[in-house]
């Protein structure tokens, strides 16, 4: 039986074979957690091809990618309560009881859990990674958010946080310009 995946989009100044977490957070910091950001939507990707507040990068790609299907227990939300088995199964691993106030949001909860991991006042870098390695272990696979907070039905963005399950299916050398201040896509070859 052939397992299920989902089709995704990643924007980037670099040629690659591979996805690498070496660099996470340097194109667009790590605002929605640690891990790779993906998109549902291709013109988002475009975009974030041009790293913010940099000069114009000389080239730009466009990654078109595959993941694990998503399901009910592998990802949190960054807006939304976290799955009741998700947090039986961080309470199981870490031997401690979650606090309800952190469960409501999943943004709160990843914070929660890499100071906690870490022993650290208020989650950074170092936490995100934690608890996205963490996350990872248990089966938690993605953080997903919407690519516009207003429409949080809409389309989303993920955040993979182990690159092992991310299949490039597709590489694109593309142009881009600028209109309204948002890179728009030019042109495409794949390469």
């Amino acid at each position: 039986m052939k397992t299920k995946t989902k089709t995704l989009f990643h924007g980037s100044p670099f040629l690659f074979d591979q996805f690498d977490l070496s660099g996470a957070g340097e194109g667009t910091g790590i605002k929605f957690g640690f891990g790779v950001y993906l998109t549902e939507v291709e013109a988002s990707a475009v975009h974030y091809s041009q790293p913010r507040n940099l000069d114009l990068m000389p080239e730009h790609y466009l990654y078109t990618v595959e993941i694990p299907d998503i399901s009910e227990n592998n990802h949190i939300v960054s807006a939304l309560p976290v799955s009741p088995i998700i947090i039986k199964k961080v309470e199981e691993k870490l031997g401690i009881s979650v606090p309800l106030k952190v469960t409501t949001k999943g943004k709160e909860f990843r914070k929660w859990l890499g100071t906690i991991l870490t022993g650290a006042k208020k989650a950074g870098f170092a936490e995100e990674k934690v608890s996205a390695e963490f996350l990872n272990s248990i089966g938690v696979l993605y953080n997903i958010w919407p690519t516009a907070q207003t429409k949080p039905d809409g389309p989303k963005n993920i955040a993979v946080f182990d690159v092992s399950n991310i299949r490039i299916v597709k590489r694109e050398q593309i142009e881009i310009r600028e209109e309204k201040n948002k890179w728009v896509l030019v042109s495409r070859k794949e390469v």
